[in-house]
């Protein structure tokens, strides 16, 4: 399997771990998947909002293809190459969080990475389905590119926003635009019709519920735009891809389908590094700042990135990796 395998979390892992499987995971479960649970939701962020900002990172708010925008730079002098930035696209399922609840894990990044990075507040359920969360993150991406002067470009985001940057990933390879220099996913929902899969279980999983999954599946073809390409990640051209790097906690529910994509690149020729870390919750990094373990992920996927940004990493066909860290 094309796996490194992380065996040795930290002490803080054990409870988190616990405590979204005995509260977490049933209170999802029992949340209506309709207008009237969906909309509330927007709260969520906005409580992350009235909490400190990460500190070492000086924020901007403005706008990318029309979209709200919170731009970091990592405070202090540096080396940054101005020719390069970090799109990143926020989980949440397609329905909740947004920039507020995804600081911590973007200005980790930033840092780690010494770049500008670009946090984009995507237009989600129960508003606009995934055709649209998509065509925003797209031209987010092709205002970096064609109008603010990026020629390389990383793509990164967790779970749903796995599933984005793959999408920009696939559209730029289609337009014939400068591709991405690398894809960083944390926990990626990379399949929009997994929970139609009769041997897909989520017994494993920390806290994800496969009966919402089902039950929010059909909303995601609501417009305004409709959803072209693959549905699929796996099914998209690998010619079309950069240098890729997956974090997954291992057994979560959406770890097969990195597997899958990892070992398809591989096979192609791609670079592609796959991390599943035990004893962690679906995107742990998202917990940066509380969970030494998502520091660490953070840093690995920053420095495959960084690499890949300027030509040093590895280069020809994948290897397949299996270790314990």
């Amino acid at each position: 399997m094309t796996v490194t395998t992380h065996r040795h979390p930290s002490l803080r892992s054990y409870p988190i771990w616990l405590g979204s499987r005995l509260f977490v995971k049933p209170a999802l479960a029992l949340w209506p998947i309709s207008v009237f649970g969906l909309r509330p939701l927007f709260m969520i962020d906005e409580l992350f909002a009235l909490a400190p900002g990460p500190r070492g990172v000086v924020r901007e708010q403005m706008t990318l293809a029309g979209r709200p925008v919170e731009l970091m730079v990592p405070a202090g002098p540096s080396k940054r190459d101005d020719a390069t930035a970090v799109l990143y696209l926020h989980g949440g399922a397609l329905v909740v969080c947004g920039l507020a609840t995804h600081r911590a894990v973007a200005a980790r990044l930033c840092l780690d990475i010494d770049l500008p990075l670009y946090s984009v507040a995507y237009r989600q359920l129960p508003e606009a389905g995934v055709g649209t969360s998509v065509t925003d993150a797209y031209q987010a991406y092709r205002e970096l590119v064609l109008e603010r002067g990026f020629n390389r470009v990383i793509v990164a985001g967790d779970s749903a926003g796995g599933f984005l940057a793959a999408k920009v990933i696939e559209f730029a390879h289609r337009d014939g635009l400068p591709r991405p220099v690398a894809y960083v996913a944390y926990s990626p929902l990379l399949d929009l019709d997994m929970a139609s899969n009769p041997d897909r279980t989520d017994r494993s999983d920390a806290y994800l519920p496969m009966n919402k999954f089902a039950k929010l599946a059909p909303k995601f073809d609501k417009g305004p735009i409709a959803l072209t390409g693959a549905r699929s990640v796996v099914d998209i051209d690998s010619e079309a891809f950069p240098p890729t790097i997956v974090v997954t906690a291992e057994d979560e529910m959406l770890e097969p389908d990195a597997v899958a994509l990892v070992e398809k690149l591989m096979a192609d020729g791609v670079q592609a590094d796959l991390h599943s870390h035990s004893w962690q919750v679906h995107a742990f990094p998202v917990l940066a700042g509380r969970l030494p373990d998502a520091l660490r992920a953070i840093a690995r996927t920053a420095a495959f990135a960084t690499a890949a940004a300027t030509g040093s990493g590895r280069n020809g066909r994948g290897r397949s990796l299996q270790g314990v860290g």
